[in-house]
């Protein structure tokens, strides 16, 4: 075995091949009935432009890995307690011990002392990445969308949130956008003969010059019989209709401070980087860093702050023209009718696959590297979960995003993704390509998850009973000893009821953690 382990390691993939890589994750929440061991120490790995399933009963633990990945546990009660989570190298739990100090008296008596200026600058960088580089669709879009705003107010908000600086500098290009570049973009139009995809093309070049609030009227100039010198001519004073109501030096100046604030941001997550190594050196010269960037480009900034509090549509709406027509390009993405309707609806006006839709599209609305999707198809019907899943497969061939998702419908594993993780009582117990589980399942869980499903037989086995899985799932206060699954697993030998199993290759990319097949022990357990 030994041998078979060796060979097939050498096949897994490069480190740098996965956008997010889990290392050792456990979770726990505080509870006054004692302390939940959530997560257990899960391992998982997600590569570039992969769909990765996470697949297990309810309470395995799936949606705590999602939220623990977004550093999104509610403390209290929760607390992520140890592990790494790198997303695209960066691993946004460098600093997790110098957050809080955690004392545990026993099961109900637990201390926590929280240091909140580590934690205002935690939440700062997290801020930043968490819907540009990695998105979420939540589990239940009635319970996730805000009741009192409107559904374009929530997408707006995303993309003001993280796209501002492209904003600004579309708005300062159309300033010294020529005749040329307008003559240019009508004979590429010309060419397209498909209204639809002509519209798209008309909206995509008015976001790249700072427009978009003009698409409707340069999209009837461009559908017009006229001379394209005409058009041109059309387009231009259009243009310079609407320069005069923005002040491009006001957008100017918005443009530098946001990319103030991103540079703080990059800073601050080297320092958390440097940290995390105990490189006293880079730790002094980025801080130095730091206190330069403040002193001479964020105090210049302070008379901005002002104008732009009392001056708010002034140097505002500019942005929110931007935002709300990206916001309706989303709408429509996810075949979403009448698009400016529904920005100005609110959650409880729309069903729960136009709730799920237009979370996808909030989502989707910064062009995230990461998407993950929890269970996006709850509580749909089965129409309308064909129509998701087919979105979220074409959206990923489209943008070539990652992305988790997290189901307990095997069938839905099946067709959507490319690589599965089994989850059982807060640990990781199979990981394979979707192939390798459906027809040469390992774990005995794995293969009582098969069994259990519904299949069409001859008249002689018609009377058949499913096969379901003894017992039930563990009460994670009190888990049992050694491998969670032991109790309810018929293999079980005596080393399942004392040590953990580790998570260990046998095949190409087939992972598995029993001891049927490896008798390494989790050395952390």
């Amino acid at each position: 075995m030994e041998s078979v382990q060796e060979n097939t390691r050498k096949t897994e993939p490069n480190v740098q091949d996965y956008f997010v890589e889990v290392k050792g994750l456990k979770t726990q929440f505080f509870t006054s009935k004692g302390i939940v061991k959530a997560l257990d120490g899960v391992t998982l790995g997600i590569r570039r432009g992969e769909i990765f399933g996470l697949v297990g009963e309810s309470g395995c633990g799936k949606s705590v890995t999602a939220s623990s990945i977004m550093d999104l546990i509610p403390d209290p009660p929760g607390k992520i307690m140890a592990g790494s989570v790198f997303i695209d190298g960066f691993n946004i739990l460098s600093d997790l011990r110098k957050l809080s100090k955690v004392t545990i008296k026993s099961e109900t008596n637990v201390k926590i002392k929280r240091n909140k200026r580590m934690i205002k600058r935690h939440n700062f960088i997290l801020s930043q990445i968490r819907g540009k580089t990695v998105s979420m669709i939540f589990q239940e879009p009635s319970l996730s969308l805000n009741p009192v705003l409107s559904i374009g107010s929530q997408i707006e908000e995303a993309i003001l949130l993280h796209s501002r600086i492209e904003i600004a500098n579309a708005i300062l290009r159309r300033s010294q956008i020529s005749e040329d570049d307008i003559r240019d973009f009508l004979d590429y139009s010309s060419t397209i003969s498909d209204p639809y995809k002509k519209k798209g093309a008309v909206r995509v070049w008015c976001r790249n010059y700072g427009v978009a609030e003009l698409d409707e009227r340069i999209y009837e100039a461009v559908l017009s019989n006229n001379d394209s010198s005409v058009i041109s001519k059309e387009i231009i004073s259009l243009i310079n209709e609407s320069n005069q109501k923005v002040d491009l030096m006001a957008i100017g100046e918005a443009r530098d401070f946001y990319k103030y604030q991103e540079d703080l941001f990059k800073l601050n997550r080297d320092l958390i980087q440097a940290e995390s190594e105990n490189s006293r050196e880079k730790i002094d010269a980025i801080q130095d860093n730091i206190r330069e960037l403040k002193k001479s480009v964020g105090s210049r900034f302070f008379s901005y702050k002002i104008m732009r509090r009392f001056l708010k549509g002034k140097y505002e709406r500019p942005f929110h023209l931007a935002a709300r027509n990206r916001a309706i390009e989303m709408l429509e993405m996810v075949n979403i009718p009448e698009p400016e309707r529904t920005l100005d609806s609110f959650p409880h006006e729309l069903s729960g696959g136009m709730q799920q839709r237009a979370m996808i599209a909030m989502s989707l609305a910064t062009n995230p590297k990461m998407l993950i999707a929890d269970e996006p198809t709850t509580a749909l019907d089965v129409t309308t979960q064909a129509q998701i899943l087919d979105l979220i497969k074409d959206l990923k061939n489209v943008t070539g995003s990652s992305i988790l998702f997290i189901t307990h419908d095997l069938a839905v594993i099946a067709e959507m993704c490319d690589r599965v993780g089994v989850m059982y009582g807060g640990n990781l117990v199979e990981e394979a390509p979707v192939n390798s589980i459906f027809f040469n399942p390992k774990h005995p869980y794995t293969t009582g998850l098969l069994s259990s499903i519904p299949r069409e037989f001859g008249k002689e086995r018609r009377n058949m009973k499913l096969s379901t899985i003894p017992g039930s799932v563990p009460n994670l206060i009190t888990p049992p000893s050694g491998c969670r699954f032991h109790p309810r697993c018929k293999f079980a030998m005596d080393i399942c009821k004392e040590k953990k199993p580790k998570l260990v290759q046998l095949e190409n990319g087939h992972k598995v953690a029993c001891f049927l097949y490896s008798n390494e022990v989790e050395e952390n357990a």
